[in-house]
């Protein structure tokens, strides 16, 4: 019996040594498999797998779920909390070891600028949702007078452009394309005078009745759109079907601003990374003949540089959200982000304070046309998504 326990004790050791006993911390050890990593089959030798670096001692709890969120989002073990300081307060300086290769302690620049479009976008979504709620007493009834005034208003503009369409018609040299515009133009004219004068008489039946035809009519431009997108992936009539996706996007902007709004904020939340491919060029330009520059040295300077005006943004509006004065904030806008491209310039591409003046009043140039840039594409996407 004596020789059966220790040989049950030797098996029993033999286990936990070789980790195919979970204990009660929840912790099991690194060879279930006799030895090997559980991810690649490797042998193990250490805390760490040294072929794929995956951790021998595995945890299975609740709260290392928590842990492994906080560490993916926050680059929690300390990560976050070194890039961002040297981010605000030294920005050349973070830039210029990260591009020499100190890059293991920092966040590295694209994981950041992800963070930050996510949290830009989240923060602006909340602080944006409550704007029009509410409205101070005494304002409803002027509102409501001045509704009166402009519908009267409106109704008589209409009326007036309604019969300067009509006197149009009666030219005789219209070309078959003037006539169709025009009866268009004094069928729309048509519709918004209903519109006008169920509002007036508070016809909620008349406006029902609209709203129905305006969902038919809707259905119809869709069914037009998705044939275009099928003319599109069908490779017939590309030109053609780019042109009438374009059509509609400019009807839809003009006859429901708020929808377009919406889809130029998805645009822009899609397709945000753009700026950074547009912008390296214009960075190129600045330093053309310096051989000791490379084109991934101006990415990462300009994923961290936006990186720091969305998050400088983020807290502008939420300073604006929480009633301080306006003076603040915009004085703050108008130093803080040169005053911040400036310092990067400076010490990210080791220039004299001349140098790192004139560029920067250079990149301020370039910025205004990125921006332009990128606003028109955003534009085009969302019209013809």
């Amino acid at each position: 019996m004596s020789g059966e326990g220790e040989a049950a004790g030797d098996v029993l050791t033999g286990a936990i040594v070789a980790g195919t006993i979970e204990g009660a911390s929840g912790k099991p050890g690194p060879a279930a498999h006799g030895g090997q990593c559980l991810n690649c089959g490797a042998t193990i030798d250490g805390a760490f797998c040294s072929s794929c670096g995956q951790r021998t001692h595995l945890h299975r709890s609740l709260a290392h779920i928590g842990h492994e969120i906080l560490h993916g989002v926050f680059h929690f073990e300390g990560k976050m909390w070194r890039t961002l300081p040297e981010l605000f307060f030294h920005p050349g300086r973070l830039t210029r070891r990260y591009i020499d290769g100190e890059r293991a302690k920092f966040v590295s620049p694209m994981a950041l600028y992800l963070f930050t479009v996510f949290l830009m976008f989240g923060v602006f979504s909340f602080t944006t949702s409550n704007i029009f709620e509410g409205t101070p007493e005494g304002v409803a009834g002027d509102v409501i007078e001045q509704f009166k005034e402009n519908s009267e208003a409106a109704k008589e503009q209409t009326e007036d452009k309604a019969d300067a369409v009509r006197e149009q018609l009666q030219a005789q040299d219209l070309s078959a394309e003037e006539r169709a515009e025009l009866e268009k133009s004094l069928s729309d004219l048509k519709e918004a005078q209903v519109v006008m004068e169920a509002l007036s008489k508070g016809d909620w039946a008349a406006l029902q009745k609209l709203q129905a035809d305006a969902k038919v009519k809707e259905a119809l431009e869709e069914a037009q759109a998705a044939k275009a997108k099928a003319d599109v992936k069908s490779g017939g009539g590309f030109w053609q079907a780019l042109r009438t996706r374009f059509e509609h996007g400019a009807k839809e902007l003009q006859d429901n601003p708020a929808l377009a709004a919406y889809k130029l904020k998805i645009a822009s939340y899609k397709y945000s990374w753009a700026l950074i491919p547009l912008s390296v060029p214009f960075m190129w330009l600045l330093f053309f003949w310096r051989r000791d520059i490379h084109l991934y040295d101006h990415a990462i300077f300009i994923t961290y540089s936006i990186s720091f005006m969305m998050m400088f943004l983020i807290l502008v509006v939420l300073a604006a959200t929480f009633g301080m004065s306006g003076a603040i904030w915009g004085t703050a806008i108008g130093i803080v982000p040169p005053l911040h491209l400036y310092k990067q310039l400076r010490h990210t591409y080791k220039l004299s304070r001349f140098g790192a003046c004139l560029r920067l009043f250079l990149l301020l140039m370039a910025i205004s046309i990125i921006l332009s840039i990128a606003f028109t594409l955003l534009l085009m996407i969302g019209m013809i998504g």
